[in-house]
């Protein structure tokens, strides 16, 4: 009787187990984060009505579902507003993580715009539809020959607004003596 009893047991939990699926949460969590797209030394163009707007050349580029990953990666912008008096923007740095519109650099990050401002530093997030750039790690700075260095920049592209804590502003003294003559 006892053996009969442990038998009808062991078939419902087996039952039981059968229809009652069992998911597999870590598989799950790499499934989603799978890349969709991997391109080895990318050259991407983006292109509007009249011009190229964006050059993009890296070593790596991964896409994902929700975010663009670039190592060792060089983007171009190039300036399309024709009130502004600057030819385009580089961006350089070892990772460049893209989430819609926001690029996160970090490591060896190089800003430039044209030959007058100059940004050195570990971390930065640029905003591409306010032309915004920020971080707050240490940075190293040029803008027209006058050296800027300090901590947490925030940059406004449109406005030439700069703002930094901590910082230490060097003015080159021949470019103004001369402007003087």
């Amino acid at each position: 009787m006892d053996m009969r009893i442990f038998t009808s047991i062991l078939l419902l939990l087996a039952l039981g187990a059968y229809f009652f699926p069992v998911e597999n949460l870590k598989k799950n969590a790499l499934e989603k984060d799978l890349p969709l797209v991997i391109f080895e030394n990318p050259t991407m163009y983006t292109l509007n009505e009249k011009n190229v707007n964006r050059v993009v050349v890296a070593t790596h580029a991964v896409k994902y579902q929700d975010r663009d990953e670039m190592f060792n990666a060089d983007i171009i912008l190039k300036n399309n507003d024709l009130s502004k008096n600057f030819d385009s923007e580089k961006l350089k740095a070892d990772l460049i993580v893209k989430k819609a519109d926001i690029y996160t650099l970090t490591n060896n990050v190089d800003y430039r715009r044209d030959d007058f401002i100059k940004l050195n530093t570990d971390e930065l997030i640029y905003d591409d539809i306010k032309k915004i750039a920020q971080n707050s790690k240490p940075f190293k700075s040029v803008y027209q020959k006058h050296i800027l260095n300090g901590n947490s920049v925030f940059l406004d592209i449109n406005n030439n607004f700069i703002t930094a804590k901590n910082t230490h502003f060097e003015i080159d003294m021949t470019k103004t003596q001369k402007g003087k003559k």
